[in-house]
């Protein structure tokens, strides 16, 4: 069962990453595990990644880079002793939204087999406080790679740590939504207001789409410069 880790077990956590060839440093700090390979590491990680953000991008990206170093056989391994192995197959399905080479989808998808769904929950453990406004949008405006595995998070990994490029989609239910949001918050936006909300992850051309047929806004004036708003 994993232990809820302090400070100092993220730091050593970042160390051995970083030994592995993650983009991270940490320090030789004590911990409770003992680490037999790297894909026993990578198990320990990837159940870790709850309790950070910060390290969920890290790993998201090492699988990126390094996916070739991994035995997919050793780390299905460790699966069984996870509490939640279907922290590997998000990371998997963002992983596969970047990675072109041909095989890297049979390696996902051979991490991926045999997993179902978690029952709903949120992703990262402590990150909202109950009953917030974050806490609100993470199960309403989900991430839809979170999503698709049972989980709740509204936050899009960086696939690339040095160029900090995020990744991951959001499906139409969760744009719906930050459309609602922002019309709520604002009253009257603007198309670049709605990429903003989204982070760019949708084209200009889906986005006017989305809003057209919300029937959520009615617009004022027209080309760029055309507002949106809300008909409520």
């Amino acid at each position: 069962m994993m232990q809820i880790p302090t400070e100092d077990h993220l730091s050593r956590m970042y160390f051995e990453l970083a030994k592995i060839g993650a983009f991270c440093a940490g320090s030789n700090k004590p911990w409770p595990y003992k680490i037999i390979c790297k894909e026993d590491l990578l198990a320990i990680a990837c159940d870790m990644s709850r309790f950070d953000p910060r390290l969920f991008d890290i790993l998201v990206d090492y699988f990126i880079r390094c996916w070739r170093d991994i035995n997919p056989a050793a780390f299905r391994q460790y699966y069984e002793r996870m509490q939640a192995p279907q922290t590997v197959a998000v990371m998997m399905e963002f992983f596969a939204g970047v990675a072109r080479a041909d095989d890297a989808g049979y390696f996902a998808e051979y991490l991926c087999a045999g997993l179902k769904p978690v029952t709903p929950q949120y992703y990262f453990y402590n990150l909202y406080s109950p009953g917030g406004k974050l806490a609100q949008r993470a199960v309403e405006e989900s991430v839809f790679e979170f999503k698709k595995w049972g989980f709740f998070a509204s936050e899009r990994p960086a696939v690339n740590i040095a160029e900090k490029r995020l990744s991951g989609s959001f499906d139409a239910v969760s744009r719906r939504n930050i459309l609602i949001r922002i019309l709520t918050e604002k009253g009257e936006i603007s198309l670049k207001d709605y990429l903003d909300a989204l982070k760019y992850s949708i084209s200009r051309q889906q986005a006017l789409l989305d809003i057209k047929s919300s029937g959520l806004a009615k617009c004022k004036g027209a080309g760029r410069g055309a507002k949106w708003k809300s008909a409520a």
